[in-house]
């Protein structure tokens, strides 16, 4: 334990080290403090998807029955089923989307 100056290169290279772990260090709280928020926020997405195809399907399909086809309750139930298909489409596509 000397009161000596260090090499100017040893002190640049632990600088360098410390910046280094700051950097991961800060990597890894930004990661781990939102994860749960993540999975909150695409499953919150789903739902919203899921809901939204529902009630567009239905809508089109009560305009089909009242103002087109004219055969409730057929174009409500078509409607909605198909709204459903398409909203699972999404999120799928969505999820696939995410992970590539």
């Amino acid at each position: 334990m000397t009161d000596e100056p260090q090499d100017e290169p040893d002190a640049e290279k632990l600088k360098d080290l410390d910046q280094r772990l700051k950097a991961i260090e800060a990597r890894k709280r930004k990661s781990s403090d939102h994860g749960v928020e993540v999975g909150a926020n695409k499953g919150m997405q789903a739902l919203g998807e899921l809901i939204g195809g529902i009630l567009a399907g239905l809508g089109l399909g009560w305009v089909a029955d009242t103002y087109l086809l004219h055969s409730r309750p057929w174009g409500m139930i078509v409607g909605t089923l198909l709204g459903m298909v398409a909203a699972i489409y999404t999120i799928v596509k969505s999820d696939q989307n995410r992970r590539s």
